[in-house]
């Protein structure tokens, strides 16, 4: 805008027109001066075209490189993928999605190494496109605007900071573009949300203070904030971009999720506004306020769509307290779902809670017998909308909240799941409900396999571990269990299943000296007050449970040893076989499990015919 003449009202320059005009007039004295003026990274007339299109370019080849995996994943022949060559080709790619870090003191862990590699290389497209390139300001003269008033640092940076746009509200949203291609779920496209975001923000500093510093060396900043909408409207836009940056990190956000998502909204809503009178029409840049509004407006429809169509407005929860706290939530619904997926819900009759939706994971599976089935959430409160629903479970068990539904989104990979001959399930805390449709899809496989009358099921296993540090979890879980097992008509753990439930806290299992130091790090969880109002000593009927589930239930003092049994369960498996190795839980837990995997994944890279796959939930869906 500020190479360009116009007059009209402050909030949008007229004539208003969709493009503005590239038409350029050499006012220099000088062809050199011109030349210098029209050079390929300093031409103000082009800057969109030199550096917002590259911007939109390196995303989409970012995207494009992980869609085509996603076909050759999905449609390449079996027998081509087991080659050795390509396996250590995908050894080689899983040690470089699982190897992570992690700072204890501070209960933080890093992406995966090719997360942090794709930053990387994020950072050094940045970078050179932003710092590489001279001058950084125009040089000074006796006319001040010879060159322009839009130093070049700004004018690229700006530019590269507009391209990023799209490509956070793409990451953002739950149904989304980059899903459908690419196959990788919302809930992993948020670190890539978060980073983009990163990197629009700081190229969007980058092209404030450049005005600044020049406006103070030519004794103008005072006028230019006095008379230059173009300020006034920056700044609001970067304030409101700043707080949708800083109040998104973890710990602020789980301060209060419904606040985070209310602030989030309106602070988006009034950046978006602030930034579309900012730009004006100034060359190409309402183009990309109109690809992100498309992106947005679809994501958005898409969703309602499923939530009014696909599920409907008469749907109604039944709400009560297991025994150990956590609030079982009831669904009867036609929804198809599986192994580990999601639903957003909306509780429409508590109050202000109406207005969030909140993500949790199903603990069951749809029926095979029936066209509706029940849609199971276990949910431990937290805080806000979770405790709300506690209390009112409690007040009044077995009531009724009419709901609205959302999904479901992510979860396993179910050909992975099938293909994975042995499976390794661990999970903590609130995890265990996530166990449940992991072994009912266990045990479905299987019986599809007897009822095939073939041979394969003998050599399929599965191993159980869950990780908690309160005794009426283990008693629900073990309840729960044996509840499963026996609506379809089995009295003990099937064949080749084995369940280790390991005790990490202190009172009567307090054998483990160190255990009541090690609750913190098996499970993160903030609350625990009202399923510590519900625990009880072990009782008759929790020792009959276990009775009835032994041999092949194990329970065990201590934290497990997970690098241990991923080692174990790696060395056991038969050549030729998939290890299939699942976990929810804590981030310790995660970093523990992804880390083992990573390493088993070395050993496939110098030659061993076994393969290692690795699906990590996040804690908070369950």
């Amino acid at each position: 805008m500020d190479d360009m003449e116009m007059h009209g009202t402050p909030w949008m320059p007229g004539p208003v027109q969709f493009n503005a005009y590239r038409e350029y007039e050499c006012g220099q004295n000088t062809t050199a001066g011109c030349e210098y003026y029209q050079g390929y990274w300093r031409f103000w007339y082009e800057a969109d075209h030199r550096f917002a299109l590259p911007t939109v370019a390196f995303f989409t080849v970012a995207i494009l490189i992980f869609a085509l995996a996603n076909v050759f994943q999905q449609y390449a022949p079996q027998s081509f993928q087991r080659s050795s060559a390509l396996r250590r080709q995908k050894a080689l790619a899983r040690f470089l999605s699982y190897r992570a870090f992690r700072i204890q003191a501070l209960n933080w862990n890093s992406g995966s190494i090719g997360i942090l590699l794709l930053a990387l290389v994020g950072t050094i497209f940045f970078m050179c496109m932003t710092l590489v390139p001279a001058p950084y300001y125009w040089p000074l003269t006796e006319t001040l605007n010879y060159w322009g008033g839009s130093p070049p640092l700004a004018t690229r940076s700006g530019w590269l900071s507009l391209g990023c746009m799209p490509f956070v509200f793409l990451t953002a949203g739950k149904s989304n573009f980059i899903t459908a291609v690419t196959g990788v779920s919302h809930e992993r496209l948020q670190v890539f949300h978060r980073w983009i975001s990163y990197a629009f923000f700081i190229t969007a500093l980058l092209h404030t203070f450049p005005f600044i510093v020049y406006n103070i060396r030519t004794h103008q900043m005072v006028m230019q904030w006095n008379t230059n909408f173009d300020y006034w409207t920056g700044v609001v836009a970067l304030l409101a971009q700043a707080w949708l940056t800083f109040a998104s990190l973890g710990p602020l956000r789980t301060i209060s999720y419904e606040f985070f998502k209310f602030s989030h909204f309106v602070a988006a809503l009034v950046f978006m506004v602030f930034l579309f009178f900012h730009c004006g029409y100034t060359l190409s840049s309402w183009d990309y306020f109109v690809v992100t509004g498309v992106f947005f407006a679809l994501s958005w429809l898409h969703r309602q769509l499923r939530v009014y169509f696909e599920h409907g407005i008469n749907n109604h929860a039944t709400v009560s307290l297991a025994a150990n706290g956590f609030v079982c939530v009831k669904v009867p619904t036609k929804a198809t779902w599986h192994v580990g997926q999601h639903f957003f819900v909306r509780f429409m009759t508590l109050g202000i809670h109406a207005a969030s939706i909140h993500p949790f994971t199903a603990c069951s599976l749809p029926s095979e017998t029936s066209v509706e089935s029940e849609l199971v959430f276990y949910i431990r409160p937290r805080g806000g909308l979770t405790t709300r629903l506690a209390r009112l479970a409690e007040a009044r068990p077995g009531s009724t909240v009419r709901v609205l539904l959302d999904g479901p989104y992510g979860g396993v990979n179910m050909p992975k799941l099938e293909q994975s001959q042995r499976q390794l399930v661990i999970a903590g805390g609130s995890g265990a409900g996530w166990i449940l449709p992991m072994l009912l899809a266990y045990i479905r496989r299987n019986d599809l396999v007897d009822r095939a009358e073939t041979k394969e099921v003998s050599n399929n296993t599965m191993k159980i571990i869950l990780a908690t540090r309160d005794t009426p979890t283990r008693q629900w879980f073990e309840q729960t269990l044996h509840e499963a097992l026996a609506e379809r008509g089995l009295s003990a753990l099937p064949s080749g299943v084995e369940v280790e439930i390991h005790y990490t806290g202190s009172g009567e299992a307090s054998t483990v000296s160190e255990s009541a130091s090690q609750e913190a790090e098996v499970n993160a969880d903030p609350e625990k007050a009202l399923s510590a109002s519900h625990a009880s000593p072990d009782s008759d009927c929790d020792s009959d449970v276990a009775s009835n589930l032994k041999p092949s239930l194990k329970r065990v003092d201590g934290r497990p040893d997970l690098a241990a049994l991923v080692r174990a369960e790696v060395a056991s498996a038969p050549a030729n076989e998939q290890l299939g190795v699942f976990v929810c839980g804590p981030l310790s837990m995660q970093n523990d499990v992804s880390n083992a995997v990573a390493a088993a994944q070395l050993e496939i890279m110098k030659g061993s015919s076994k393969e290692v796959y690795l699906h990590m939930e996040h804690f908070s869906w369950a």
